[in-house]
C-alpha cells in the first residue's frame, strides 16, 4: 500500500512544531510531497489560487478559525481537493460525523504521533484510488496555471525588463526571437 511519489500537500496550521511533525509523517509515506504550509483564512485562499494542492490537511482548532472553516473554504474554492483534521485534542472526537458531513475525508487524533502516519496511509491511498478522476483535474489545473503563470513572467521579463539600465522595446528583432522561442516551448 503505497501512495504515488508526488503529491501536493496543503497543511493548515498554526503551530510551527505541529506542522513539522505532520511534514514528518507524511514523508513516511510520500517520497516525495511538495509540502506548503498556511496558518490563517488569507493565506489558505491565496495558496488555494496559487498553489492547488492535491490534499488539504488541516488542524481543527486554529487561530481565527476551525476545520469547519476550512473545509467550507477549500470546497467553495475547488469541491475536488480533499480535506483531512487532523487535531491533537479529544474533545473534537464529538465533531467527526459534523466533519464528514461537512465534506471531509477523514479525522485523525495526532497522539501518537509516531504511529500517525500509518493510520493515515489507508485514508490517503483510499482517497488517491477512489478519486482519481478528481486528482487528474486538479494536475490539469495546476499545469494550466503554472503555464499562464510562466508565459505572464515571461511577458513582464521582457516587456519591461531592464537592459542595460535601458527599457528594451518590444518592436526589437531580439524581442521577437525570444517570443517565437518561447512559443515554440
Amino acid at each position: 500500500m503505497n501512495l504515488p511519489d508526488v503529491l501536493n500537500f496543503l497543511i493548515v496550521e498554526d503551530l510551527v512544531s505541529d506542522s513539522f511533525l505532520l511534514q514528518r509523517q507524511i514523508k513516511k509515506i510520500c517520497a516525495h510531497p511538495e509540502i506548503r504550509f498556511v496558518d490563517s483564512e488569507i493565506s489558505l485562499i491565496n495558496a488555494l489560487k496559487t498553489y492547488i494542492p492535491d490534499m488539504v490537511i488541516t488542524d481543527f482548532n486554529l487561530i481565527g478559525m476551525n476545520a469547519f472553516d476550512v473545509i467550507r473554504i477549500t470546497k467553495n474554492y475547488n469541491n475536488k481537493i480533499p480535506v483531512v483534521v487532523i487535531t491533537g485534542n479529544l474533545k473534537y472526537e464529538a465533531d467527526r460525523e459534523k466533519l464528514i458531513e461537512s465534506g471531509a475525508e477523514g479525522f485523525f487524533i495526532k497522539e501518537p504521533i509516531n504511529t500517525l502516519n500509518e493510520r493515515m496511509l489507508p485514508l490517503f491511498v483510499n482517497i488517491i484510488d477512489t478519486q482519481k478522476d478528481k486528482l487528474d483535474k486538479l494536475q490539469t489545473e495546476r499545469r494550466k496555471y503554472d503555464s499562464s503563470k510562466s508565459h505572464s513572467d515571461f511577458l513582464r521579463e521582457y516587456n519591461f525588463g531592464e537592459k542595460e539600465n535601458k527599457i528594451e522595446e518590444i518592436n526589437t528583432p531580439s524581442f521577437f526571437q525570444k517570443m517565437l522561442s518561447f512559443i515554440k516551448k
